[in-house]
């Protein structure tokens, strides 16, 4: 009887050693793993440039919710053309499907453990889009959010609707056509308590070294006694140094000739119209004729637009809008001072930053066609100072 009883006895102590063997095992089920700590938010870098062309700085963001309207995000930067990465870790809370909102102006990209989830990157007005993921509790997920901002409002909100009886059902496609839809997403941004700005569960260095070590090579046999082994007599003999390699000289460097740009061929401009009131007379032109833009300001050798531009590209996209047959080639021309090449590089960027500003603005893009002539159409004599500049112009020709 007292040997059952102190059998009986000792099973508490022998699960209890089992528990605790568990809870320091490399392998541990996530019941004896050490809870998550509570996080701290992600890792912001932002950049002038719309594609990240100049790092400005670095620092903590507690969530993607931000309405910056037209103010500079952070110092050092503008209130236009900047872009921002958020990186760290998302930890859900629970099992299931999440639906992830995100409200924009201008770009957005959505990457969760390197899967490209969501892809809207380019200038538009403000949008709204929806994409389901289906996610583990207290799992971390590798988090990058890009984006980029144009001109005009500044906007961009991520939130989520958790798993749960009152969840909404996820649409046909994470895409909800421009946010013209009757859903629309809840005010509710990702808790900074599930953001994590390093991965909250690293990996766990013994799991490495556990891998078991290659097997030791067998030990050959080592004879008792060693045979020497004759070697032929070799006669030493002069060696004589082997020639210098004579490489044939190099011919001169020739110099390259400029060559003739290959562009399209001109269209036979019609009638050059007054500048003044340029988008305006757009409804009078016939097809051929040519307006010239002169309200368009860019900075000096780049093709980013000025804010100064706006009246002329708002009016300009006003009546494309309602003239959804009017199609136009956006010209950009510059003067010929400095590289050929180059200046029609920035000619063709220059018409498409206007292309872009005007689809972005609800102008249909297969009513634009953007081409840049360089400086190989001048309507002024560049050699003199005071008349280059009209040579440095965007010119809308109806197709």
């Amino acid at each position: 009887m007292t040997s059952v009883h102190h059998r009986w006895l000792g099973r508490p102590l022998l699960l209890a050693k089992v528990l605790l063997l568990a809870w320091w095992l490399p392998g541990a089920p996530a019941w004896a793993q050490a809870p998550l700590p509570t996080g701290d938010g992600l890792k912001g870098d932002y950049y002038e440039g719309t594609n990240f062309e100049k790092f400005v700085l670095t620092r903590r963001d507690a969530t993607i919710n931000f309405n910056w309207g037209q103010q500079p995000p952070a110092p050092g930067l503008g209130a236009e053309l900047f872009s921002v990465r958020w990186t760290g870790w998302l930890v859900p809370p629970t099992s299931g499907k999440y639906l992830f909102h995100v409200t924009v102006d201008d770009g957005i990209r959505l990457w969760l453990n390197d899967q490209l989830i969501m892809n809207e990157w380019r200038g538009q007005p403000l949008s709204n889009y929806t994409a389901a993921v289906e996610l583990r509790a207290d799992e971390p997920y590798r988090l990058r959010v890009d984006y980029c901002q144009y001109s005009m409002d500044t906007r961009v909100f991520i939130t989520w609707e958790p798993p749960g009886p009152g969840a909404a059902q996820a649409p046909s496609s994470w895409r909800n056509l421009w946010g013209m839809t009757a859903e629309t997403p809840r005010p509710a941004p990702i808790p900074t308590q599930f953001l994590f700005r390093q991965n909250p569960r690293p990996a766990v260095a013994s799991e490495a070294a556990a891998v078991a070590p290659p097997k030791p090579l067998p030990k050959v046999p080592v004879a008792a006694k060693a045979i020497p082994v004759a070697t032929p007599l070799v006669t030493k003999r002069p060696v004589r140094p082997a020639p210098p390699l004579r490489r044939p000289a190099a011919p001169p460097l020739a110099v390259a000739k400029p060559t003739a740009l290959a562009l399209p061929p001109a269209p036979k401009p019609g009638p050059l119209r007054a500048d003044s009131a340029g988008a305006a007379r757009l409804r009078q032109l016939a097809v051929g004729e040519t307006v010239t833009l002169p309200e368009l300001y860019f900075q000096q050798g780049k093709a980013h637009l000025l804010p100064a531009s706006r009246t002329a590209l708002n009016q300009l996209a006003t009546i494309l809008s309602t003239q959804p047959t009017l199609r136009l080639e956006v010209q950009g021309h510059t003067d010929n001072v400095g590289n050929a090449e180059l200046n029609r590089q920035l000619s063709q960027q220059r018409a498409e930053a206007v292309c872009l500003y005007l689809t972005a603005h609800g102008v249909n893009t297969a009513q634009l066609r953007p081409l840049g002539y360089g400086g190989t159409q001048p309507v002024a004599d560049n050699t003199d100072p005071a008349q280059r500049p009209r040579n440095r112009r965007v010119v809308l020709r109806r197709l």
